[in-house]
This record gives structure tokens, sequence and C-alpha cells, in this order.
């Protein structure tokens, strides 16, 4: 019964390694958790049977599986669900691709998305974790954090220059979140795809804590200019509805409106 429990709390930690990571190879969760690469193994193999983890093919590392997130699902609402009729929304008054970023870990991840009908759009490809440090999506979640995880973050994050124009300076950095924080959106161009501007609102939940963003995103060439105001509006309103959607959940109302 022992070995049982020890091996199940082993389970358990290789899990959670993925708080901070979207994908792992056996050698680095190995080193993350400090175990033999030949128990890790045998580790990952029951997982991914159990559909817990699943292998990237082109990178052969491992990323959480579908019933990780079947299971997810089952804890409380889906902010993937909620958020539809706000994502297709904003594509339908914005033109441009709508998205969904929930937090997870030290990263953001796409989560959802409604692209643009326009023949040149950027996308979100879902699954895919960015830092939370650069790209409007990313940022607005980092700025409405509870200040001590918050500055825990920046201390320990190391700031990397993914685009033309990545914050990589942690005292602009801390500025940048200040005013995000102050406005209530953040707006960005070229900080995480080379060629993309994003627009975003944090999303808090019943208890008043960011779970997650949402965003729109265009290629430079149709910055929202005179439309921006409007926009801004159009952002913070979708993310306003969704935040009451969850707290509305979270308290077990349940509304069937589109809003």
């Amino acid at each position: 019964m022992r070995d049982y429990m020890k091996s199940l709390g082993r389970a358990i930690d290789l899990l959670l390694t993925f708080e901070t990571h979207s994908q792992l190879s056996v050698e680095e969760m190995a080193k993350i958790v400090s175990l033999p690469r030949s128990s890790v193994y045998r580790f990952v193999r029951v997982l991914r049977e159990r559909g817990l983890l699943s292998l990237e093919p082109a990178t052969k590392n491992y990323r959480l599986g579908p019933a990780f997130y079947q299971l997810a699902k089952m804890s409380g609402p889906d902010p993937c669900q909620l958020a539809c009729p706000q994502l297709e929304m904003l594509v339908a008054e914005s033109g441009e691709t709508s998205f969904l970023s929930l937090r997870s870990g030290w990263e953001a991840r796409y989560a959802a998305c409604v692209e643009s009908s326009e023949r040149i759009h950027f996308t979100a490809p879902l699954g895919r974790a960015v830092p939370l440090y650069a790209g409007a999506s990313a940022k607005a979640i980092l700025a409405f954090m509870e200040e001590e995880e918050r500055e825990m973050y920046l201390r320990s994050v190391r700031l990397k220059r993914l685009c033309t124009a990545t914050v990589q300076d942690k005292g602009k950095l801390k500025q940048k979140l200040l005013q995000v924080r102050n406005r209530g959106y953040d707006l960005t161009q070229e900080e995480l795809y080379r060629g993309a501007w994003g627009l975003a609102a944090p999303i808090l939940n019943g208890e008043g804590v960011v779970v997650a963003s949402i965003a729109i995103t265009g290629v430079k060439f149709r910055m929202p200019g005179r439309k921006l105001p409007r926009f801004i509006s159009l952002v913070q309103q979708a993310a306003r509805e969704i935040s009451e959607k969850l707290r509305n959940a979270n308290s077990g109302e349940v509304r069937k409106t589109g809003s």
C-alpha cells in the first residue's frame, strides 16, 4: 500500500510539471521531479494509456492529454464554452480574429478561436502556450494577477526577445503592466509575432481572480486607427460579460441568454 501511494504521488508530480510547461521530454520531466529516466518512462506510458498525457509527434515531447482536460471541465464552468458568443461578436464587429487565452501556470494557453474572414489574417493555434510577458492576451493576464504572485513571476522569469517589440527590461515591463491595470486592457504590436497587433482585456472568475483574457488580433497594415476606441469598448464589454457568466455559474445561477 505504501509503495502504491508513493507511485501515485510521483505520477501526480509528473502531471504537475506541466503547470509551467506546455511540452516536456522524458529527460526534462526526470530532471524536474528528480527521478530516473527509466521510472519516468514507466509512469509516462501509463499516463499516456489513460489519456492524461499525449505525445507530440513533431517534437517527441509530451503534453497534457484529452482525459486531463475532460476532468478539468468537470471541475467547474468551461470558459471556452461561455465565451463563444463573445468571440463571435468580436469577429462580426471588428472583422478580425478573436481568441480566448487561459492562464496555465506561468503561461497563457490559446483555448478558443474564431478566425477572421479576411484573406490575410492571424489565428491562435489551440493549445499553444506563450509566456505571460509578451503579447496583449498574455500581459492582460499578468497585469491582473495578485501583486505578490506577479512579483514572484517577474523575479523568476527571464525576458527573451520573441519579436521586434518584446519588452526585455523588467522595469519597463512593470511600467507597462501598471498601465494595463489602469486602463483595463492591453494593446500591443509585434511583441510576440511579426506583423501582428493585439488588443486584450482580462477575464475574472467569481472570486475576482484573473483566469483568462479575450482578445482580437490582426495584421499590421490593418491597425484599427479611428476604430480603436470602439474596438477597446467591444473587447472590454466581452471580458465583462464572460466574467459575469463565470460569477453566475460559480454561484449556481443559470442564464440562457447569448450575452
